[in-house]
């Protein structure tokens, strides 16, 4: 496979990455809790779902031909840490970029929704997990240690990035690979850690879920997957037929497949022809949240549907688009991150790695972020056919909140492994 952007070993000063994670925190135990937070996810759709970090960070990546996968929650996770440490312009910097609220409440808001979001019931698993590692001697405003634990349920751990860097490195990628049951076995080396390394946070997203509907393996056979460039690769293409939403329109066609757990789905945009996924991108923006209040509103059809089975992983790295968003302040010397630490701390480097897995049974997904903060000084007619077997979009969500877990596109896809 390849990456969009390869991720390379460079010097982090201190990391906080959104991880994907196993272990359920724990949902809301207050029923007035939860609706609470559907309300305010309701009131600012753009700001808690992700849906408009989304859609701008994937319009920064879609330059090129190759896939792309990433996690507007995952990284909503990471940054709420970071950003409950900054003050002023870097955090106003790093709210807006992201799309989040300049709210007070922002903290419990978010932290909120993201245990909301938790489900285990045996055929779907959607966990968060978090964690604050701090460089051994280097003193946290107890402020921002309190709204790590108590909103993200981020405990602060020590370790020693400077005398034993292979050792932290260690702890935190076996941290991450058993979070993302070892879809993501390292986010980083001990070379990537320097002697500015003091603080990394880890956020945690996991996701495995069962079609509610799923495809019989016989009827699974390799097809040609039509590239933008005329040219076509062999893949698996499955196949069946059953009741589904779909909004057909006269440029793309949307269909959503349920899991298991009915608040969860996977909405799939696929374009008329191969070559007209550039067009369809560029309306994501204006487009996107009208698209899926009208394929809600659909009632299920008989489709004859045909979808790819594929596994892809991906590494990002982040800098220069979150800069093209807004944020390029946190990353300069005038970063202001005293809510964290009384240090001189600027944002140094953003890691995001992605990993998608679709077959007949269900979809696994997961994703890794890490930021660097480093010291500075009809009846009649046939059913529809929604083959897939050209470039598409596709987002996984949660319908009940809006809140966009994954969001990509496939242009080349690659067969799961084994």
């Amino acid at each position: 496979m390849k990456p969009i952007l390869a991720l390379a070993a460079l010097p982090l000063a201190a990391l906080a990455m959104s991880a994907c994670a196993t272990k359920p925190v724990g949902a809301l135990s207050e029923p007035s809790a939860a609706s609470r937070l559907s309300e305010v996810a309701a009131a600012t759709p753009a700001d808690l779902t992700g849906r408009a970090l989304g859609v701008r960070l994937y319009d920064q990546l879609r330059a090129s031909d190759d896939n792309v996968v990433i996690s507007p929650v995952s990284l909503m996770g990471a940054f709420g840490v970071v950003a409950s440490g900054a003050r002023g312009e870097t955090r106003t910097a790093i709210l807006s970029s992201l799309g989040l609220p300049q709210a007070d409440t922002l903290n419990a808001d978010l932290g909120g929704l993201l245990r909301m979001l938790e489900v285990e019931d045996g055929a779907t698993t959607l966990s968060v997990a978090n964690a604050v590692w701090v460089q051994r001697d280097f003193a946290l405003n107890p402020a921002f240690v309190q709204t790590a634990e108590r909103d993200y349920g981020a405990q602060a751990r020590t370790v020693d990035f400077q005398r034993s860097p292979q050792q932290a490195a260690d702890e935190i990628n076996a941290w991450v690979s058993e979070e993302t049951r070892t879809r993501i076995p390292e986010l980083i080396t001990a070379s990537s850690i320097n002697d500015a390394t003091r603080l990394v946070v880890t956020n945690a997203v996991y996701f495995l879920g069962d079609w509610l509907h799923p495809f019989n393996a016989s009827s699974t056979s390799e097809e040609a997957f039509r590239l933008a460039d005329g040219s076509t690769t062999p893949i698996p293409l499955m196949f069946q037929r059953g009741s589904f939403r779909l909004l057909e329109t006269d440029q793309f066609q949307a269909i959503d497949l349920p899991y298991d757990n009915a608040r969860l789905a996977m909405t799939v945009l696929l374009p008329r022809k191969p070559n007209d996924l550039r067009a369809l991108e560029a309306g994501l923006d204006a487009g996107l949240q009208g698209w899926l209040a009208r394929l809600d509103a659909e009632q299920p059809r008989t489709v004859q549907l045909y979808l790819p089975k594929i596994e892809t992983g991906l590494s990002y790295e982040l800098v220069p688009q979150l800069t093209t968003l807004g944020m390029g302040v946190a990353f300069t010397a005038a970063a202001d991150f005293r809510g964290i630490a009384d240090a001189p701390l600027a944002v140094g480097q953003v890691v995001h790695k992605t990993f998608l897995r679709i077959d007949e049974k269900g979809t696994e997904a997961a994703a890794a972020t890490g930021i660097a903060i480093e010291v500075t000084s009809a009846p009649a007619t046939p059913p529809p056919t929604f083959r897939a077997d050209h470039p598409f979009l596709f987002l996984i969500r949660d319908r009940e909140t809006g809140a966009v877990l994954f969001l990509g596109r496939i242009s080349r896809p690659e067969p799961p492994q084994g």
